[in-house]
């Protein structure tokens, strides 16, 4: 991903042609050994880290002047802090264990880059940042750069996405990302609920995303899944867990298709995950998986709905999210309801795409504050969203 990024890039080509030390991590471009003098007239070697904004294989215009700065205060000649970085303590990033001490504000000239002084490319905003904080120390020892300047080891960065997450990076919550990495993740039932958490989990870095189902698309699927599938797609009946893996590994390389019901006879295929999905509408499927996640002391987050249609000729009902976990679980049987919920509105297929995707959203928000990425602070164990009243309510049991 580096090279082709570089190949593409003649911003990062000219920086490299130069001599500059990079490195591409998590959205991130990091530029190692900038010298600089200290408040002590020390020589020193910091880092700069800056957002990366990209589109496919090659930059674009950086989003802003800013900076982070891994290393003590720059400053000048005579030990005083830099007067053109405006600069804070505040807005630390950590990336690839460099943690930034500083954060940095410094517009090019307008004279340089009219009309706002705004960096046209990371060549100009690297150089201008480079002969900002290196030019005290080069001044005292014109060699400084050469002495420092040493050429990184290899490494192969093992990144589950086919592309870098450069939201993460411009939002700086790159730290928060690194909770999903080296996760195994299940989703038993691909239809409408599971095409829309499977479409949610492919935009982390979880390492592996395991489908289970073994039903076939048809044209009603269409109408309650993410995306537009089109005739072909639908006149050829794939596997769920075949389309869906296909689709989306064009965004995520660890997407697993298992054509498969999950029965007692294959539960073992359950073993390695660390959070599984239930997203089936067989209740009693539903419950045998569970007591056996629950067994195993594998978190799982189960999702369902019932809809009913009144005499008007509307459609009411609700929809529910719930966790389990080895000390709390007593709840799910009272929330996945009895085997009588399988013959309801829902089993008919009516489409309901924005509930689909509701109850998706609702359980990774639930699964996202179990891996500690979300402020939580109800602990629900469940939550039921009715539709007439536009409800959500939610239920906390203790855990045992």
């Amino acid at each position: 991903m580096y090279a082709a990024l570089i190949s593409h890039s003649s911003d990062l080509q000219r920086l490299q042609a130069e001599g500059f030390v990079m490195e591409v991590c998590d959205g991130w471009l990091i530029i190692h050994h900038i010298p600089y003098v200290n408040a002590a007239r020390e020589m020193k070697d910091g880092t700069l880290l800056m957002p990366l904004c990209i589109s496919g294989d090659h930059t674009i215009r950086p989003n802003n002047h800013t900076a982070n700065w891994v290393g003590e205060q720059p400053c000048d000649i005579k030990g005083k802090p830099l007067p053109s970085l405006v600069n804070t303590s505040g807005q630390q990033v950590s990336v690839k264990g460099l943690r930034s001490n500083f954060f940095f504000s410094c517009h090019a000239e307008k004279e340089e880059f009219p009309p706002n002084g705004d960096y046209p490319n990371y060549y100009e905003k690297v150089k201008h940042y480079f002969d900002t904080i290196a030019a005290p120390a080069l001044c005292l020892d014109s060699d400084a750069w050469n002495l420092i300047n040493k050429p990184l080891d290899a490494v192969s960065e093992d990144n589950p996405l086919c592309y870098m997450d450069t939201n993460a990076s411009r939002a700086k919550i790159t730290g928060l990302s690194n909770k999903f990495k080296g996760l195994k993740i299940g989703i038993i039932g691909l239809g409408g609920t599971g095409s829309y958490l499977l479409d949610l989990i492919a935009k982390t870095p979880v390492a592996e995303i395991h489908l289970f189902d073994a039903d076939e698309i048809n044209t009603h699927n269409a109408f309650r899944a993410p995306g537009a599938m089109s005739e072909t797609d639908l006149s050829q009946a794939p596997k769920k867990v075949e389309y869906y893996a296909k689709i989306y590994s064009n965004m995520h390389k660890g997407i697993k298709p298992h054509t498969m019901m999950v029965t007692s006879d294959n539960f073992a295929a359950l073993d390695t995950l660390d959070y599984v999905f239930l997203s089936l509408d067989v209740v009693s499927a539903k419950k045998q998986i569970a007591g056996y996640l629950i067994d195993k002391h594998i978190p799982l987050i189960d999702s369902g709905m019932g809809i009913d249609q009144n005499p008007d000729g509307k459609l009411s009902g609700m929809l529910h999210v719930a966790i389990g976990t080895p000390n709390r679980y007593q709840h799910l049987s009272q929330v996945m309801g009895s085997e009588d919920a399988e013959k309801d509105e829902y089993a008919t297929d009516i489409q309901i795409a924005e509930l689909n995707a509701l109850a998706a959203n609702l359980s990774v928000i639930q699964w996202k504050k179990m891996l500690g990425f979300y402020a939580d602070i109800s602990h629900e164990s469940y939550s039921v969203y009715t539709i007439n009243s536009n409800d959500i309510v939610h239920y906390e049991e203790k855990e045992t």
